[in-house]
């Protein structure tokens, strides 16, 4: 049921298995500024009569990224939170748990004192070395965890309650065999087909347009040509692998990492991974170097100190200016500026925080998903505004004749697709494509093409709209199941359908309690809860 409900870690059960991190709830988050008890806004949803506090999903938020801290070994930061849209994720397990609650009480379930005892018993978090319930134990782990002993039994007692209807609904589920085996074949056979690609590109580029046609297509498509803002952008970025390099790592340094990570380097010896036993050593050090380096720049910036200034005093800081460019990296001539890194999910990472800020105010350093560490500043924004026909003139040729090159190779594919459905089969020109099966990745065949292939009949064509023109598609043969993948799979395959399907009823299940039950979600109270 957790897991149908993508409960993540709401559940006290699953906060007593997991080792707390030190963090606490003012310091992972900000000095206050993720949670103001004070805000008239304190409520982000209501679900029938009861109401869901910001507290109380702030707390939930701590309590996951502490579980994932605990089994991974590294804090998630505010940001990587945020980015992962867990505030909203776990919010919706709080909505449902609230739909359940209110939908056992009025239909008056109950769990007993003794299948309560029982289960809390039965956990392991609680038992001592011979597998007994030991009590002290018990109260240790609870304080341990800042909880009471009649809030946690509590708490039990209404999830236990939250699942004797979640299993009230799945009982019984059942799929007919005849179903299970059509769905099988479909997801394990596999599909040969050809293809021909018509490319725009390699369509003749037309003859220039008149004035009175460029102007009319200029109108027609007037939406596309709408600049979109545009931003000066400064940015210093410190890549812990520059910074590495350059820090010295002393014997004592180097067999102290070698000795602390003796999976890291396959446990061979000391001589023959030295080279990655020094490049290790050295990140560390960079890591703290860099955290030092990143908050002595963030104080001397809020003292006044302009980014110009700073960077030619830090080494191995990069200063990356970007003039006009949109949110993706692009000029007004839709060029992606020659200065961004070559790391694209790093260029995006930087783009989004810089179009986050107002004109004139920089952000804190942040850790990118490569491990690079960046601030950025905005020194100018244009707004969003529709360009005249004379400035762009050249973009709007060039738009035309890619629009009349695709038109024609559109026709081109039509043609191509209605001559073979009519037996002229253009086998020469086609491309064997290989076989594809839905149980299996197929990195070398786009995901439009092999939607297309799905949908026809042995020897039917068909046609599928790529990013560069046209793919003609001939599904030549379907080739069943093997006998030896139907025994092996089968039985894995029909209880993965019955879960899903047992999820698809408890998800029905919810949609009803929510007529029943309305919620509304205070999307400005969450957005509130992010500000810095």
């Amino acid at each position: 049921m957790i897991q149908a409900f993508q409960k993540f870690s709401q559940s006290r059960i699953a906060k007593v298995f997991l080792a707390v991190v030190a963090l606490s709830f003012i310091a992972f988050f900000g000095g206050g500024s993720w949670f103001r008890s004070h805000n008239p806004h304190a409520v982000v949803a209501e679900v029938g009569n009861l109401a869901i506090s910001r507290y109380e999903l702030a707390e939930k938020v701590q309590q996951y990224s502490q579980r994932m801290a605990a089994e991974s070994g590294a804090s998630m930061t505010r940001e990587q939170i945020l980015r992962a849209g867990l505030p909203q994720m776990i919010l919706g397990g709080l909505i449902n748990d609230l739909l359940l609650n209110l939908e056992t009480k009025h239909l008056g379930l109950i769990v007993s004192d003794e299948v309560l005892r029982n289960h809390i018993h039965s956990m392991k978090a609680f038992q001592n070395g011979k597998g007994e319930f030991d009590r002290n134990h018990f109260i240790q782990v609870l304080g341990a965890n800042g909880m009471s002993e009649d809030s946690f039994i509590a708490e039990i007692r209404q999830e236990l309650i939250r699942e004797q209807l979640a299993d009230a609904i799945m009982v019984g589920a059942y799929l007919p065999d005849e179903m299970v085996n059509r769905l099988f074949d479909a997801q394990y056979q596999h599909r040969q087909a050809s293809m021909l690609v018509v490319l725009s590109k390699d369509i003749p580029t037309p003859p220039a347009p008149s004035q009175e046609v460029l102007q009319a297509f200029y109108k027609e498509h007037q939406k596309e040509f709408k600049t979109p803002e545009l931003r000066t952008i400064s940015l210093l970025i410190l890549d812990p692998a520059v910074i590495a390099k350059e820090i010295p790592v002393t014997e004592d340094e180097i067999k102290s990492t070698y000795e602390a990570k003796p999976e890291t380097f396959g446990k061979q010896k000391l001589e023959k991974v030295r080279p990655l036993v020094l490049a290790e050593a050295q990140k560390e050090k960079a890591i703290e170097k860099i955290h030092k380096i990143t908050q002595e720049i963030d104080d001397k910036i809020a003292s006044g100190a302009t980014f110009e200034e700073v960077a030619p005093t830090v080494q191995g800081i990069q200063l990356i200016k970007l003039t006009d460019v949109d949110v993706h990296g692009h000029d007004r001539m839709e060029t992606l500026s020659p200065q961004l890194p070559k790391d694209k999910e790093l260029t995006q990472e930087m783009l989004k925080a810089a179009f986050e800020l107002d004109e004139g105010s920089d952000s804190p350093f942040m850790q990118a998903q490569s491990g690079a560490y960046f601030t950025a500043r905005v020194d100018k924004i244009m707004p969003s505004t529709f360009q005249a026909f004379a400035e762009i003139k050249d973009r709007i040729l060039k738009k035309w004749s890619a629009n009349e090159q695709r038109k024609a190779a559109y026709a081109k594919a039509k043609k191509y697709t209605e001559e073979f459905n009519q037996g002229n089969r253009k086998v020469a020109l086609m491309t064997l494509l290989p076989n594809l099966s839905l149980s299996e990745p197929s990195p070398s065949v786009s995901d439009e093409v092999k939607e297309l292939v799905y949908s026809l009949h042995v020897d039917q064509a068909g046609m599928a709209s790529t990013p560069d023109g046209f793919s003609v598609v001939v599904l030549n043969n379907v080739i069943p199941p093997d006998p030896k993948v139907r025994e092996e799979h089968i039985a894995s395959f029909k209880e993965l359908l019955l879960k899903r399907y047992k999820q698809d009823l408890l998800m029905s299940y919810m949609a009803a309690l929510r007529v029943r039950y309305p919620v509304h979600v205070y999307h400005e109270a969450i957005k509130a809860l992010y500000t810095q």
